[in-house]
C-alpha cells in the first residue's frame, strides 16, 4: 500500500482535489473565499502536472542543482509532502471560509510560486523564458493579486493578519522542502549553498 501511495502520489492528489471540486459543485452557494479556493485547487492540479509531467522536468532541475541522482520512484514519492501541504492549504480555508485569514497561507503560496518560477529561469539558465510549471505559477500569482485587491478594498483583514499568513506559509513551505530533501538523503542547509553557487556561475 505504501509503495502504491509513493508511486501514485501525484495521481492520488489529483483525484482527491477533483473530488473536492465535485463536492463544491454539488454544494453550490459558495462564499467568495470558497470560490477563490476552488480556483486555487484547479490551478494547483494543473501546476503539479505541468511541473512534473507535461512538460515536466522541474525535479530534474533541482536534482542537477544539488548534485544528486533522483530516480523515477523518488520523483514520484516527492509529491507526498507537496500534496499534504497543498491539501492542507486548500481544505482549511474552504472549511473555515468565515475566517478569511485562513486563505492567506494559500494566497501567499500562489504569489511565491509566481516569483520562484521567474527566479528559476535565471537560476537554472533555462534556454527559453520558461521553467517547468511557469505558466500555471504565474496564473496563481495573478489570482493572488486579485484576491488581495478584494480583501484590501473591503478592509477584511489587518496588516498583522497578512504578516501571520505569510509566516505560516513560509514555515510550512520550509518544512515541506526539508522533508523532501531528507527523503532523497540530502541536507537542507546545503541546498542554499548550491543555489548560491548556481547563481554565481
Amino acid at each position: 500500500m505504501i509503495k502504491v501511495i509513493k508511486y501514485y502520489a501525484l495521481e492520488i492528489y489529483t483525484v482527491i482535489s477533483m473530488l473536492i471540486l465535485v463536492i463544491a459543485g454539488i454544494m453550490g452557494d459558495l462564499s467568495i473565499i470558497q470560490k477563490f479556493v476552488i480556483v486555487y485547487i484547479f490551478l494547483f492540479i494543473l501546476h503539479e502536472w505541468e511541473e512534473m509531467k507535461y512538460p515536466g522536468g522541474f525535479a530534474d532541475l533541482i536534482a542537477k542543482m544539488i548534485g544528486v541522482d533522483i530516480n523515477d520512484e523518488m520523483k514520484r514519492a516527492s509529491r507526498i509532502p507537496t500534496s499534504i501541504l497543498l491539501l492542507t492549504f486548500t481544505i482549511t480555508p474552504f472549511v473555515l471560509h468565515n475566517h478569511p485569514i485562513a486563505i492567506l497561507p494559500l494566497a501567499f503560496l500562489g504569489l511565491f510560486e509566481g516569483f520562484v518560477h521567474i527566479f528559476a529561469i535565471k537560476l537554472f539558465k533555462c534556454p527559453k523564458c520558461y521553467s517547468p510549471g511557469f505558466v500555471t505559477a504565474e496564473i496563481q500569482a495573478v489570482v493572488t493579486i486579485i484576491l488581495f485587491t478584494y480583501l484590501i478594498k473591503n478592509h477584511i483583514l489587518s496588516g498583522t493578519d497578512y504578516l501571520i499568513g505569510a509566516l505560516i506559509m513560509c514555515a510550512c513551505f520550509v518544512i515541506m522542502q526539508k522533508t523532501i530533501t531528507m527523503m532523497i538523503g540530502y541536507k537542507y542547509s546545503d541546498v542554499f549553498k548550491n543555489i548560491k553557487k548556481q547563481w554565481q556561475k
